[in-house]
């Protein structure tokens, strides 16, 4: 598969380039004067290991819990993303991944839910885990 505008996609370097940006402390990247924020949605397996500077918000936290297809409602989303430090409303670039390409959607839609409409500063890795994990020169956490 192709994407054809694949404008709001990012290969590795160019989420190197962010992780660089970030240091290794996971709070930096809620600081209102630093890079981009990365947000991963993966739920166990982000403890084993992570992007340095990135913020979790799993997956399960974004949809109702009788029905994993159904996004909680939008002040539920809000009130997330709030208490994991992210401005939805940020001019910074806002830099999503998870474990294959999958799970980012749904944080993509949910920051959409929430009211950002800042599509040229809102990304998708879709490498993801499956890519960086696999790379040694990738930086894990």
């Amino acid at each position: 598969y192709k994407a054809r505008d694949p404008r709001n996609i990012v290969d590795m370097e160019r989420m190197m380039k962010a992780v660089e940006r970030q240091g290794n402390d996971a709070n930096a990247c809620n600081a209102d004067d630093f890079g981009d924020i990365i947000i991963d949605p993966r739920g166990s397996t982000f403890d084993k290991a992570h992007m340095p500077g990135a913020i979790n918000i799993p997956y399960r936290t974004i949809v109702t819990d009788d029905d994993t297809l159904k996004f909680r409602p939008k002040e539920e989303l809000e009130a997330l993303f709030k208490e994991a430090g992210v401005d939805i409303n940020t001019n910074r670039n806002i830099m999503l991944t998870c474990g294959s390409g999958v799970s980012v959607c749904h944080l993509w839609v949910a920051l959409a839910e929430c009211g950002r409409d800042n599509a040229d500063k809102t990304f998708v890795y879709d490498g993801s885990w499956a890519e960086w994990g696999a790379e040694e020169a990738t930086p894990k956490v």
